[in-house]
């Protein structure tokens, strides 16, 4: 009978090890990615910071490159970017895709839902300064309706689209694309790529605004101080996509049954992905581009950043559920395993001790490196507060998302059924 007890208190050294060696292997596929051999084609490309400015992976001066000369070669691209409401830094996001890096043909349109959008008078005056920088850009009003306005909004521009483009490329209103290497999302998708052209290419998306509430702070704990910082989970997730900034084939799109039918799911990015690689039947028809979407949201309360993420796991619940066991398994797991250890310390002191050495080292480093690929540079002080703050959110986000499948966004209320469609929920 002791020595079951000594197996089962040695339990959380098996969990620590076990998150360990997951939270190494994500770092290191992580590295690889984002070294300049991994860009496309195997050229230096520019890699962007998430401050906007670009860092020039083949100039040891870091300056930033110059604008690319337009490629007749390559895909004709529609930078689609969804708008609503008046956001913090909605003028510099908007106009930033002068300053971004791209060598294919592209016309740029904002889609605002309505005039009296407050979105509207920024996005008209962003699109009046593409059109002066040589761009072609215009401000469609989509009406979109439906539980996921976004993706109605997405598929109204595709819909009244009567120009050819080749590459869909979307980007939240959010994202600063000064900088920013959109070759690099267009490449891999072009006709003749190598080894064979993807259905979609996608960056994973940081949170660079200064802190201007403590919402803002545990937000960008999670997404660049955790397991759950994007850079690190697209290492572990191939069949991910994050919506905040991604290109796309236009056939592949068509195929899949094109935005349109992604308007009742929570989760369009994730619904998009599967019916992309269902379509494809094989691995690796998307891929995380090696580099991020630096994010300039701000000014948000912890309670919405709470729901924004109670929200994600919620599409986890839905529409990946085997995912859902992850959440306390990996991404907040450290507190629990610290828990269990202690609680373990009296029938075998030594592995409690190492149980909670490895997991707090492990999560340190794990938020070290995080802050790193955002840009960040984090003290073993501030990572650790990284940490905590991050899976003290996440582990509130997952209990709010076990606890109901009623969901509040964007001022309406649904309950997501188990194939992750949104419905309208009982008053």
């Amino acid at each position: 009978m002791s020595a079951l007890l000594h197996a089962a208190a040695c339990l959380p050294l098996a969990w620590a090890f076990a998150v360990a060696s997951v939270s190494a292997e994500a770092i290191r596929r992580a590295a690889r990615r984002r070294a300049p051999a991994a860009l496309p084609s195997g050229e230096a490309r520019a890699a962007a910071s998430p401050s906007g400015e670009a860092t020039a992976a083949a100039s040891p001066s870091g300056e930033a490159p110059a604008a690319a000369a337009i490629d007749p070669r390559a895909p004709r691209v529609l930078v689609v970017r969804p708008c609503a409401g008046p956001e913090p830094h909605l003028e510099r996001t908007l106009g930033s895709l002068a300053g971004a890096r791209l060598s294919a043909a592209a016309r740029c349109v904002f889609a605002v839902a309505d005039a009296g959008d407050g979105a509207f008078p920024v996005a008209s005056a962003a699109a009046a300064a593409l059109r002066a920088a040589g761009i072609p850009a215009e401000v469609a009003l989509t009406a979109a309706a439906g539980p996921n306005r976004k993706a109605a909004q997405l598929a109204a521009v595709v819909a009244r689209e009567t120009a050819p483009f080749d590459v869909v490329l979307v980007a939240d209103s959010d994202v600063d694309l000064a900088g920013v290497d959109l070759d690099a999302l267009v490449h891999p998708l072009r006709d003749g790529a190598r080894p064979a052209p993807l259905d979609a290419v996608w960056a994973p998306p940081v949170e660079v605004a200064p802190a201007a509430s403590l919402g803002d702070r545990a937000s960008a704990a999670v997404l660049g101080g955790s397991l759950h910082a994007f850079p690190l989970l697209a290492g572990l997730d191939p069949r991910g996509l994050v919506g905040k900034l991604f290109a796309v084939r236009a056939p592949s799109l068509a195929a899949a049954g094109g935005f349109a039918a992604l308007t009742a799911h929570l989760g369009e990015d994730m619904e998009l992905s599967r019916r992309l690689l269902a379509r494809r039947g094989a691995r690796g028809s998307i891929a995380a581009a090696p580099f991020v979407a630096p994010s300039l949201a701000a000014g948000r309360a912890l309670r919405d950043v709470i729901a924004r993420y109670a929200r994600w796991i919620t599409v986890i619940r839905a529409q990946r559920p085997a995912l859902l066991a992850s959440y306390p398994a990996l991404f907040f797991a450290t507190p629990l395993i610290a828990a269990l250890a202690l609680l373990a310390a009296p029938i075998a002191p030594a592995p409690a001790a190492a149980a909670i050495a490895i997991a707090v080292a492990s999560r340190v480093a794990v938020a070290a490196f995080a802050a790193r690929m955002a840009g960040r540079r984090a003290s073993l002080l501030a990572a650790a507060a990284d940490a905590c703050l991050a899976d003290l959110v996440l582990g509130a986000a997952f209990l709010r998302a076990l606890s109901t499948r009623t969901v509040v966004w964007r001022s309406g209320r649904f309950t997501i059924d188990r194939r992750g469609l949104l419905r309208e929920a009982e008053a």
